[in-house]
């Protein structure tokens, strides 16, 4: 595949998975009876889930909430920020890597603190991206 094909592929997948965490602040919250879906806290709503783990260690609703939406909003900037970096934005075009570890480790503390089962991929997805830096690969992205 063609080295520039290959940075615009995994940019758009940066930036569309931090969006994809933004979207999650904007799940429809859980009606009782019904089937229990995904979502982060935010500061705009004062829903919490007792099921969460940053609930469970006894963190008062508001710490959990701000715990939630600054590990949320690290998580999103995170990854598109390095998405703009790898498509050569100045000042970030040096700094993508760092992004993406940084992305992808406030993302597993925001799926452990906020677990939801249907999240395991988004997990999945934090290590591909940790162990891609790791190995530098595909090397495309490593070479300049």
């Amino acid at each position: 595949m063609n080295p520039t094909l290959l940075r615009i592929l995994i940019a758009v997948f940066f930036i569309a998975h931090g969006w994809i965490h933004f979207s999650l602040s904007y799940v429809p919250l859980p009606q009782p009876g019904a089937i229990h879906t995904p979502f982060w806290p935010s500061w705009w709503r004062d829903a919490t889930d007792s099921d969460w783990l940053a609930a469970k260690i006894g963190l008062g609703q508001g710490t959990v909430r701000t715990i939630g939406w600054l590990l949320w909003a690290g998580t999103l900037a995170g990854f598109v920020l390095a998405g703009l970096g790898l498509l050569g934005l100045p000042l970030l075009k040096a700094i993508w890597q760092p992004l993406v570890m940084a992305g992808s480790l406030l993302s597993l503390v925001l799926l452990a603190f906020y677990w939801h089962p249907w999240l395991v991929m988004g997990a999945v997805l934090d290590l591909a991206c940790l162990a891609g830096l790791w190995m530098n690969w595909p090397k495309a992205l490593f070479t300049t």
